[in-house]
């Protein structure tokens, strides 16, 4: 495959424009799979960019010549197809645009540990200790909800404390200055919507009702949402500015090694060489970087003693 263009629109929005032979198309053909000579095409193409000898090659040079760090995976568009000639293509990504790197030590954030209803403590004790209660005297009953009380919290501040580390990280948001490209920022905003729906659901709860517990409106909400996100997209794209500054981009064989270690479930399906290559260290990177700000930064223990709530 040929590269033709490499072009950038707003700073970090890239566009690749790249070409293969007859010969190229004709080779993914033998292996391609559909019922029709059009699916067979379709298919043939998909097999000749994710070739390793395919767009991979083209995707290294284009990256390498302008010193880019790509932070999405690349979306492909078929311009021209001719099986005498080959065809050509452009992937679109999103690069590390130029940004401002603040201080990324020192964040401070409390664990929270949520309040435990009363009732949750009864149901646990009635599910995991009901012939245990009903022997009991009053004392007894007493010392098994301390108990059972106890053990609620410690799962809870297990709970805080993650959620904690994340709302840690999230902070280095507002220390990364710059202009984000609108669609990448749009992206991470629907991204955050459906997170937020799904959240909804798993709980039961409908938007009316959560706008209602809120107070909010949907405009207030909308504006909420898109900062949150855009606070989130920059932490992400601060860490891998961190990991740059500090020296902990992975090597080599580190990189190697994570790709053989690659699990489908964590880390997607696999695209072309060069880009599960990217995607390896960029999780690397994220992953080394947060551990580089939470070792310099402080998180506030829990309370000692939980808050039973009759109701939340």
């Amino acid at each position: 495959m040929i590269l033709e263009h490499l072009y950038q629109g707003e700073p970090g929005a890239w566009k690749i424009t790249f070409r293969a032979s007859a010969q190229e198309l004709a080779r993914a053909l033998q292996e391609a799979e559909g019922q029709t000579e059009q699916d067979r095409l379709a298919d043939a193409v998909n097999r000749a960019i994710l070739a390793p000898d395919g767009f991979s090659t083209v995707w290294t040079k284009a990256v390498e010549k302008a010193g880019l760090t790509p932070v999405t995976d690349p979306d492909f568009s078929l311009q021209a197809l001719n099986k005498d000639e080959g065809f050509r293509a452009s992937a679109t990504f999103f690069a590390l645009p130029p940004l401002e790197l603040g201080r990324y030590t020192g964040f401070v954030q409390a664990v929270e540990p949520r309040p435990i209803r009363r009732l949750t403590i009864e149901l646990e004790i009635n599910q995991h200790h009901g012939p245990e209660d009903r022997a009991a005297d009053e004392a007894g009953k007493a010392a098994l909800r301390r108990r059972v009380t106890a053990e609620i919290y410690q799962k809870r501040c297990r709970q805080a404390e993650e959620l904690a580390r994340r709302k840690l990280l999230v902070q280095l948001g507002d220390e990364v200055k710059g202009a984000l490209p609108k669609k990448l920022a749009g992206i991470s905003y629907f991204a955050e919507q459906r997170r937020f729906n799904l959240s909804l659901q798993a709980q039961g709860v409908n938007f009316d009702q959560y706008l209602q517990v809120r107070g909010q409106t949907v405009e207030q909400f909308r504006a909420e949402l898109h900062a949150d996100s855009e606070r989130k997209l920059r932490s992400q794209l601060g860490l891998l500015l961190v990991a740059r500054r500090e020296g902990l981009w992975p090597t080599d064989a580190e990189i190697d090694a994570a790709l053989a270690a690659w699990d489908e479930k964590k880390d997607g399906e696999r695209t072309f060489p060069a880009n599960d290559r990217n995607k390896a260290a960029l999780k690397l990177a994220r992953r080394r970087a947060s551990d580089f700000i939470l070792a310099r930064s402080t998180l506030l223990p829990p309370p000692a003693e939980p808050t039973v709530v009759e109701t939340l």
